[in-house]
Parts: C-alpha cells; structure tokens; sequence
C-alpha cells in the first residue's frame, strides 16, 4: 500500500530550471499521478508552452491510439494547462483541442472534461467566443463535444452580461427547435435553457420533455415546473469550477486506494476506471444522458466495467 501511496513531489526551483521538453517529459512520466505545481510550471511558460502542446494536435500518434499510457495523459493535461493561461492563444487551442478528440472519438479525455469546459474558458478573451461558436454549430462533429462547447459559450455570455446572455439563451431556443439537428444535442440545448428559465422557452421545453422516453430522460414535466417555481439562474457548471482539482493528492491517492482495493477483490485494474469523484449526483446531467442514449456506447467513466480501453483509465 505504501508504494502506490508514494507520489511523484518536486519543489519550484528545479522546476523553472527545466526546459520546456523536459517539463513535457515528466508530464509523460508522471501519466496520471502529476503534481499540481508541475502543471502551474508549465503554465507559466505561458506562450512557449501553449505552442508546444499545441503542436500535439497534429501528431497523430497521440490520436489513433498507439500513444503510451503516459502520452495519453498527455492530453488532458495539456488541456488543463492551457486552461490556466488566461491569453487568446491558449483559448484557441482549447477549441482546436475540443474538435481534434471529437474527430479523434476520444471518448475517455471528452468524459474526463465534461463539465469543466466554461471553468476552462472563464479566463480567456472575447475573441475566443467566435471560434467557439463555430464549433457549436459544426455539424460534422459528434453531439457530444459541441454539447460542451454550448456550456463554455453560454457561461461566456453571461459573463459578459445580461444581454449578451439573452441573446445566447435566443440562440439556444432556436437550436433546441430545429428539427433537422442532432437530437441529443437539442436536448442539451433544453437543459441549458432550464438552468435559466425564461418563460417564452417553456413551451419549448414542455415540447421536448413530452417527446422523451420515460427511462434515462434528461429533463421530465415536474423538472419544468419546480424549474420555472423557482425562477433562479443555475447553471450546472457552477458544481465544476476546478478541473484543476485533479492533482490534489488527496484525489490521487484515493485513485491509489481503490486500485489496490481492485487488487484485493481480483479484479483486473486494467478494466477498471477508478475516478472515485464521479457519481450520479455529481455528473453533467449531458454526460448522465450520455450512459443512457442509443446514440453512444457506454460511458467509461460511469460504467467502467462495460468498457473494454485503458487509456483514461486513472490507476494511481
């Protein structure tokens, strides 16, 4: 127990002494168990870095699934490291990210991001908004990336005020309505659009909420009703505002725990997903959906046993 307990520790100095390369390599040695003040380091290198994980985007090997368990995790620590850094460049390549693992079909680094997207882009400036918006609305991509994306948009707009925010939530409406578009996605749509209940989209909403299968739906008649009851704003991403809570020791060696516990019970850690943070009450109501939808396979983050990959697959 005491080895899986141990976890890689650097302090700051050795740090700003190493090279962008070397910083990216112990990124990749460190895989899932990376301590926070090695992502704050890369962050700080600010553009030089964003360049560098950025030139992971056109490296194939890092998509196609032939990357090393250390180079997956890559991925999303790149990611969260460009999340950090408050510039336009880095906004842009969180978009690029966001497109590349949907085209890729990754789908364990988009269930591992879910939710965290408007944290990501809360710090980034006006001139990400358009590109993101673009992504939201390109229908080459699968429903489930551009369902994120919607949140980081909208979190953007109000953010920037209410009637920027109106006109996001308009917008919504009109996607939510379209009946040619992805139908998960226009049910995403339909739970931005109740987490702020405006009275000229209830029928809309009353509109899809009739249209669900009783089983896994994402949002029923009752949801409407004490919804528009309470005539408050609640976004659901305020309940991911630290994506950055990934390194906190703590969570790393509770990771550590359940897979030994894994060991214990014979079962094979390989199979096993070990993201004790995810639970039914905790996750996006899109990726809760997710699970349930005959459009996708099954989750690994919430059904790992039904899931025959390693990569995302945090072993502590």
């Amino acid at each position: 127990m005491s080895a899986l307990l141990s976890l890689p520790a650097y302090t700051d100095e050795p740090l700003a002494r190493l090279g962008l390369a070397e910083l990216v390599d112990q990124l990749i040695a460190d895989e899932d168990r990376v301590p926070r003040n090695l992502i704050d380091a890369c962050a700080r290198r600010g553009e030089e870095m964003a360049e560098r994980l950025g030139a992971l985007l056109n490296d194939d090997r890092y998509w196609t699934g032939t990357a090393t368990h250390g180079e997956w995790w890559l991925l999303l620590h790149a990611v969260l490291i460009l999340g950090l850094m408050p510039g336009e460049r880095a906004g842009l390549l969180l978009v690029d990210f966001m497109r590349r693992m949907a085209q890729a079909g990754d789908d364990s680094l988009q269930d591992w991001l879910a939710g965290y997207w408007p944290a990501l882009f809360l710090n980034k400036p006006e001139g990400v908004r358009s590109p993101l918006r673009v992504l939201c609305a390109d229908r080459r991509l699968d429903w489930y990336i551009r369902a994120n994306a919607l949140d980081a948009a909208v979190a953007g707009a109000q953010q920037q005020g209410s009637e920027h925010l109106a006109q996001a939530l308009a917008d919504l409406a009109t996607l939510a309505a379209d009946e040619e578009e992805d139908w998960e996605l226009r049910l995403s749509a339909g739970n931005i659009l109740l987490d702020f209940p405006r009275a000229p989209y209830r029928p809309l909403l009353e509109g899809l909420a009739a249209r669900q299968e009783r089983w896994g739906a994402r949002f029923s008649h009752s949801d409407i009703e004490d919804a528009y009851a309470a005539a408050e704003d609640k976004p659901e991403w305020t309940r991911f505002k630290d994506p950055w809570a990934f390194y906190a020791p703590a969570a790393i060696r509770r990771s550590s725990v359940d897979n030994a516990n894994c060991h214990s019970a014979n079962i094979s850690c390989n199979t096993v997903s070990v993201r004790v943070a995810v639970d039914w009450s905790s996750l996006p109501r899109r990726l809760t959906r997710r699970v349930l939808s005959t459009v996708r396979i099954w989750s690994s983050t919430i059904w790992p046993f039904l899931r025959w990959k390693v990569s995302g697959m945090r072993v502590g």
